[in-house]
């Protein structure tokens, strides 16, 4: 356990992590910051995310302001349970076919939003939901009574990072704990857009394209 120091002050604690095995205590401070409203760093099964409370949007605004992101592209929720899932978005045919599929998993679902939250959380009706395999983001949700918003965890339009290292040279103290689990070096985060019967693909990553077109049959081409 170190703490990051910026001009002679303590502030972003960096816990090294086993990402398959969590300890329980670095789950407890890291849900506990999160309850402070602060940022947390933490790995999915893919990549790291910058995660926030997603019950209140000055957390959610907070995290776009330090990521320098467009609150007109939404965030992700991490959800714990495709129950959870489906009392914040519309579940179509489709969505809980890939739902039962691939989830959890790498994998976010795009649906109508049941939830009347501004945006970056809901954007155009919509919402992205994600509930993920990571032993790390299971653990932590299991501690909190809210879902989380989870973003890459870089400034937006630069590349993802596969070291906490570089995350921190980013953001520094303005994040409340790292969780460091090594390179996370995997594709990102599959991204289909269910909000209508007619689904398709918004981004391939670590679920190929092929695969869901395995489970669903033909999709309709993505646009550029």
């Amino acid at each position: 356990m170190r703490r990051i120091r910026w001009q002679g002050m303590s502030r972003g604690l960096v816990l090294k992590t086993d990402p398959a095995r969590p300890g329980q205590d670095i789950l407890k401070r890291a849900a506990e910051s999160l309850s402070r409203g602060e940022l947390v760093v933490a790995p999915t099964e893919t990549r790291y995310g910058l995660l926030a409370r997603a019950d209140r949007q000055e957390y959610v605004e907070q995290l776009y302001l330090l990521k320098g992101r467009d609150p007109a592209k939404a965030t992700a929720i991490l959800v714990r349970s495709l129950a959870e899932a489906e009392d914040l978005g519309e579940m179509t045919p489709e969505a809980l076919l890939l739902a039962r599929s691939f989830l959890p998993g790498p994998l976010t679902i795009v649906s109508r939003a049941r939830k009347d939250w501004p945006a970056p959380r809901v954007v155009d009706g919509k919402i992205g939901l994600r509930w993920s395999s990571s032993p790390v983001i299971q653990g932590l949700l299991a501690r909190t009574e809210w879902p989380l918003a989870a973003t890459s965890a870089n400034i937006s339009g630069q590349s993802d990072p596969e070291g906490v290292q570089e995350i921190i040279s980013a953001f520094g103290e303005r994040v409340g704990v790292y969780l460091d689990a090594g390179p996370l070096t995997g594709p990102t985060s599959t991204v289909v857009d269910c909000s209508t019967r007619r689904v398709r693909v918004l981004r391939e990553g670590a679920i190929a394209r092929e695969e869901i077109e395995r489970v669903l049959g033909s999709l309709d081409e993505s646009p550029e």
